[in-house]
Formats: C-alpha cells, structure tokens, sequence
C-alpha cells in the first residue's frame, strides 16, 4: 500500500516537474495562450501532491518508510524531484517579474509616445523629443 502510494507520489511530482518545464516554454516565448491550462494543471497536480503528502506523513508511514530501505530510497527520489521542481518554479517566477516589468515599461513608453510630448529615437538610439519631429521640414 505504502509503496503504490509512493510511486503515485513519485509521478505526481514528475508531472508536475513536466508541467513546471512547459511553463516556463510558454513564458520564454510569450506563449500566454497556453499558460491559463498549464497553470490550472500545475493547481491540480499540487492539490494532488499535497493531499497524498498528508497521508504519507503520519507518524506510522514514516515509521514504515524509514524500516524500509526500498521505501526510504523512494522517498528521497521524490525529495529530489520536489527539489528540482521548486527550482524550476523560482524560475518561472523570475521570469514572470521580468516579464511584467518589461509590460510596465512598454507601457510607458507607449503612454509618452501618444502624449504630446512623444519621444522617438535616433539612429544612434538617442531619445529625441516627439516636438522635434516636422521641423525642418520645408515641403
């Protein structure tokens, strides 16, 4: 029993580790399309890991885990994966901040680009004003 479990755990947590790498495709590429199913699946595949955790906790299974070396090699197997899953999610996260940093900043490039003060860019990429534009010019 302890050891089906186990193995449930085990593929959980691969799943999840294979959901958190299309993740963070999807984020690379700006793939936004896809992500609302990734990170619906992620939810399920967190609940489930968590739910079966609080069974393979109690006292008596990790009695069990630990008298068994086949369950206990087991067990840190699933450690491992949860590790690399963690790191994978840091990522996902870091990669979320900056990309919303890089929406916030176009954003406000925008905003000053449909102002009357608009900024364009010369072709040393050197800011010049929006007020600049049309002087000069004697057509």
């Amino acid at each position: 029993m302890l050891l089906s479990q186990l193995n449930q755990q085990l593929e959980s947590i691969n799943n999840l580790q294979t959901t958190l790498e299309e993740e963070t495709a999807c984020l690379k590429e700006k793939n936004f399309s896809s992500l609302n199913d990734l990170l619906f699946k992620k939810q399920k595949l967190l609940q489930a890991v968590g739910e079966l955790d609080k069974v393979l906790s109690t006292a008596a299974s990790q009695d069990e885990i630990s008298a068994d070396d086949n369950l206990s090699q087991l067990k840190q197997e699933i450690e491992q994966q949860l590790q690399a899953c963690q790191k994978i999610n840091d990522i996902n996260g870091r990669l979320v901040e900056l990309s919303m940093k890089s929406n916030k900043h176009l954003m406000q490039v925008m905003t000053q680009a449909s102002g009357r003060n608009s900024v364009t860019y010369d072709q040393k990429g050197t800011l010049n004003s929006g007020q600049l534009l049309g002087k000069n010019i004697k057509a």
